[in-house]
């Protein structure tokens, strides 16, 4: 008697593991630009009496879309986990496209300080000093936003192979080689169920036996005794 053969190792952990890496993306870029937006982005010195004083701006004034982008990558994890194929494409390009406007609007917070979302409250004889940006809080919006990037482009780059939820991964071909039943009867009928088959077959297309009729059995019970009688 031949020794089995050893079955080959699952390939199906690499999908899952890239969705989760999508998933993990999204959500850490959530959570950096929710960052972003409560952290300074613009400076601005008044010389004024009795003495100079500063006003700042935080990126959720300078920036009010930080937190609708924060809001739309935890949206999004939920997108691609209950969506497939094209559907996680268009979610993984919305992604992408916010990503990279969330990238180019930092470093605009950089460039070009938006003065306008200081408050407003001069006295007079205050003499207001140019507005300067503050690096850190554009800096953490760019980093999101490449965050962002990143994970649309993964999700819409491998959306067709990316796993569903709930749903049953065999390596390539897995599904044409030979199963081992399971000896659980219930277990063997649920993943009938769960492959498309029909659970009243065997494997190999025939109809299942009916164990109620056992070959070889003679007649039922009282039937033999009964004609015999009759004789």
């Amino acid at each position: 008697m031949s020794a089995a053969a050893p079955r080959p190792p699952a390939r199906g952990h690499a999908p899952a593991r890239l969705l989760g890496l999508v998933v993990v993306l999204l959500v850490v870029a959530a959570a950096v630009l929710w960052g972003s937006s409560r952290a300074t982005w613009v400076s601005q010195v008044i010389d004024g009496l009795p003495a100079p004083r500063t006003n700042t701006a935080e990126g959720a004034r300078a920036e009010p879309i930080l937190v609708p982008w924060a809001l739309l990558c935890l949206a999004a994890v939920g997108g691609l986990l209950a969506t497939s194929g094209w559907g996680r494409r268009v979610v993984g390009t919305l992604v992408a496209v916010a990503g990279l406007w969330a990238v180019l609007r930092g470093a605009a917070g950089l460039v070009a300080p938006a003065s306008t979302a200081l408050p407003v409250g001069l006295r007079p004889g205050d003499r207001p000093l140019p507005a300067e940006a503050v690096p850190a809080g554009p800096i953490v919006g760019v980093v999101g936003g490449l965050l962002m990037l990143a994970a649309g482009l993964l999700a819409a780059r491998w959306a067709a192979v990316l796993p569903r939820m709930g749903a049953r991964y065999d390596a390539p071909g897995g599904r044409n080689a030979p199963r081992v039943p399971p000896a659980d009867p219930d277990r063997a009928l649920w993943e009938a169920l769960d492959d498309g088959r029909d659970p009243t077959r065997d494997p190999s297309g025939e109809p299942a036996p009916d164990p109620s009729r056992r070959q070889g059995s003679g007649p039922p019970d009282g039937v033999g005794s009964t004609e015999g009688a009759a004789g």
